[in-house]
């Protein structure tokens, strides 16, 4: 059984329009959200293998916050290709990765993690969490999916069930 993470980059800062999208930082509400997303991670006892990152600042800037907030140490890359990608390029990269490691979280962007979680979900453990992601997967949310797989090349569409989704407004967490 492999696992994907999908953790969306935490609310960027708009306020310097010099910067390019790609060197937006967090505001102080995707700081906050980061704080509550590494705790709740922290206490679910989430431990990927592995931990590729999209190269842009908030995406960066999120991982460090979780990471720090939840006092976790993961392995971790950076992955360039992950910015601005489709669900058909990230699935490519889930794909090439070793099966060395059990899970896989990946760190960045909508559409394409929000068009790839609800593309795999082909169930869900918890009833309602296909359609709260179809609604919107917000900034700094997290979602799991279980793949029954020995090999992330056997990742693909239908093939995963979604075990858990939350975001840093749900009281669930802390």
């Amino acid at each position: 059984m492999k696992k994907l993470y999908f953790l969306r980059h935490a609310k960027s800062d708009w306020s310097d329009m010099a910067l390019s999208d790609h060197e937006r930082p967090l505001n102080a509400r995707g700081r906050r959200a980061c704080m509550k997303i590494g705790r709740a991670l922290q206490q679910r006892q989430i431990n990927p293998g592995l931990v590729l990152c999209s190269t842009a600042a908030r995406a960066q800037e999120t991982l460090e916050r979780v990471l720090s907030a939840g006092d976790l140490v993961w392995p971790t890359n950076d992955e360039p290709t992950l910015y601005g990608a489709s669900a058909d390029r990230i699935l490519s990269l889930v794909r090439a990765q070793s099966d060395e490691h059990e899970s896989l979280l990946l760190v960045g962007h909508n559409p394409g993690f929000q068009d790839l979680v609800l593309g795999l979900a082909g169930e869900e453990a918890t009833e309602g969490l296909i359609a709260r992601v179809a609604r919107k997967l917000p900034t700094a949310a997290f979602a799991e999916i279980e793949i029954d797989s020995s090999s992330f090349r056997g990742v693909g569409i239908g093939t995963g069930r979604l075990v858990h989704f939350f975001k840093p407004k749900d009281k669930t967490i802390v």
